[in-house]
């Protein structure tokens, strides 16, 4: 899979300050490889020693796209050509002085960036001026940057490192939007932790959670939008694709025993994330508890309401009634059959009276209105497919029906 390298440029400091042409200051980073053991560049510049840790352990990476202001430290991409002699010295001079005067503008970074390409290839660079983020209209410009730079359908690795702490923070967000707007699905940090080094080893860190988290809070809102546990449950390492597809038919039947056994599957967590993802998973699953059918109907019908899916809500509780009245009635045949609901909704007509007979009728119209897109012809119908307040009105009091059948359905 392509690869784009996001980082940050920060600034940098000469280690003889009152020479020019003096080199930055460097130290080394220290990479844990995977199978084992270490990866060690030195250099004044995270990015590029990460550029040619990923290299060693076989990632393709097929753009670099560097973020940094007028002061950042720019004349040390120079680090990333592997023969930085080909580079005309006086090119170099001409975008470190720029740098040291804090006064790097949009032309000699095009033009660095131009030189830098010719001798970097495969890899490609994308330097992108941005100011310090202080101000929303900055801020902005990290976004940008971002969206006009990162090809879609790219991984993403992120380097965290540089540039003021605030950026990459920016940054982490705007890339969490482009898993939707770009397919960068697969996003790894890295950062290059100066604070923590030893002598002149800096510790390179790895951050899953990150990905970790990216991932379990699109698959909680997807949850809470829609309803849908299967990318929940993917998460915990167990596939629910079966069970959701079951349930979102309604063939809650099959789905209940499916979503018991996906539940078992889920083990108990002891990481923080886990856990949560677990609770809501049961939270979620509590439908399949029911002991009736008709109440497993009717707890997905409410479910439905919850996240917005009008359609459902109305179809399975107008459904969970007709299955309670035939129970409550003991009226003979399979509750999956549609001859039995027939007659469940033949006797709920003629034994309900008044207010209650005209708001089963109305969710019928509803129900009926949401699966075929047709008008009622009662003037209250219309009003409640125009209302999501009063489509919600009425599935909750179908509900309230619902509990009452045994009483009003006794003989």
């Amino acid at each position: 899979m392509a690869t784009s390298v996001i980082s940050f440029l920060g600034t940098g400091q000469k280690i003889q300050p009152q020479d020019a042409r003096s080199e930055y200051r460097r130290t080394i980073y220290r990479f844990t490889l995977p199978n084992g053991g270490h990866f060690d560049r030195e250099t004044s510049l995270f990015g590029t020693a990460l550029v040619e840790y990923l290299r060693h352990i076989g990632v393709e990476i097929d753009r670099w796209v560097v973020l940094g202001t007028s002061a950042s430290l720019w004349s040390e991409l120079i680090r990333v050509i592997r023969n930085q002699d080909a580079i005309d010295e006086e090119e170099y001079c001409r975008i470190d002085d720029r740098v040291i005067a804090r006064n790097v503008d949009s032309k000699s970074l095009q033009k660095w960036e131009q030189i830098l390409n010719e001798h970097a290839r495969p890899l490609e660079l994308r330097l992108c001026l941005i100011g310090e983020a202080l101000d929303p209209q900055s801020q902005q410009q990290i976004a940008r940057a971002l969206f006009d730079n990162v090809p879609h359908g790219n991984d993403v690795i992120f380097d965290i490192s540089h540039g003021f702490r605030h950026m990459p923070v920016i940054a982490a967000f705007v890339i969490s939007l482009m898993r939707w707007t770009h397919g960068a699905k697969n996003v790894r940090f890295f950062s290059g932790v100066f604070e923590a080094r030893q002598g002149d080893i800096t510790p390179v860190i790895e951050l899953p959670i990150c990905q970790q988290l990216v991932e379990a809070t699109e698959a909680a809102a997807i949850l809470k939008l829609t309803g849908n546990y299967a990318p929940l449950a993917r998460c915990l390492g167990v596939d629910a694709e079966e069970s959701w597809f079951l349930e979102n038919t309604n063939q809650l039947h099959t789905a209940r025993s499916k979503a018991q056994s996906m539940n078992k599957q889920a083990k108990q967590r002891t990481d923080a994330v886990g856990s949560e993802l677990l609770r809501l998973l049961r939270e979620r699953l509590l439908w399949t508890q029911q002991s009736y059918y008709a109440d497993r109907v009717r707890q997905s019908a409410l479910e439905a309401l919850n996240h917005g899916d009008y359609f459902r809500a109305a179809i399975l509780m107008y459904e969970a009634l007709l299955i309670a009245a035939a129970r409550i009635l003991n009226l003979p045949g399979d509750p999956l059959a549609y001859e039995l609901r027939q007659q469940g909704e033949s006797e709920l007509f003629n034994r309900l009276e008044g207010d209650l007979r005209e708001l089963l009728t109305d969710l019928q119209h509803a129900r009926n209105s949401c699966a075929h897109g047709s008008r009622s012809p009662r003037s209250r119908v219309q009003h409640i497919m125009q209302s999501p307040d009063a489509f919600r009105e009425l599935i909750k009091k179908a509900s309230e029906l619902f509990d009452r059948l045994p009483e009003l359905l006794k003989p």
